[in-house]
């Protein structure tokens, strides 16, 4: 691992497969910007927004970002870079090491048609932030909760309708 640049901390908890997120943890003093965390041997950079960053007992931010390793990339040792967003001299970096060995679900994806683009939209770098749970908590409304709105304005409208459809054929007859 680097040395760290003003308080700030990239870590991991081991190896990475290639075809499979990898966790890594970032810890820093202060958060007073967006950052990336850059690796070739992940399928984009993962951006860190300031309010993903949760306080710790001791005054430190920290958060957790996952990397979808690619498939097609040979095993070996990757650089992992933290850096202020805009920025080229990294606040942080670590050695990932990415291993032969694979699961058979890994194999599986790495073999099939899907690309990168389709996999990395349904990993937890670009799931939403916990952040936006925050959101919620703060009054905010979800997709979800906008859903069975709309839901319950169109079943309360046919209610309606109905109700003044039979009173109209009630009425004449």
């Amino acid at each position: 691992m680097a040395a760290l640049a003003s308080g700030s901390a990239l870590s991991t908890d081991g190896p990475a497969q290639r075809g499979r997120e990898t966790v890594l943890h970032v810890t820093l003093e202060e958060v007073d910007g967006p950052l990336t965390v850059e690796s070739p041997a992940f399928a984009k950079p993962l951006l860190l927004k300031p309010k993903r960053f949760h306080e710790g007992k001791d005054g430190s931010h920290y958060t957790d970002v996952a990397g979808m390793v690619l498939c097609d990339i040979a095993p070996g040792t990757y650089v992992v870079e933290l850096k202020r967003d805009g920025e080229k001299e990294p606040l942080d970096s670590l050695d990932l090491t990415v291993t032969p060995e694979m699961d058979a679900a890994n194999r599986e994806f790495c073999a099939s048609p899907r690309g990168y683009g389709e996999a990395v939209d349904r990993t937890s770098e670009t799931a939403p932030d916990e952040d936006e749970a925050d959101d919620e908590a703060a009054g905010g409304v979800t997709t979800a909760q906008l859903a069975v709105a709309v839901a319950a304005t169109a079943a309360l409208s046919a209610a309606l309708t109905a109700i003044a459809t039979y009173l109209v054929v009630r009425r004449r007859r």
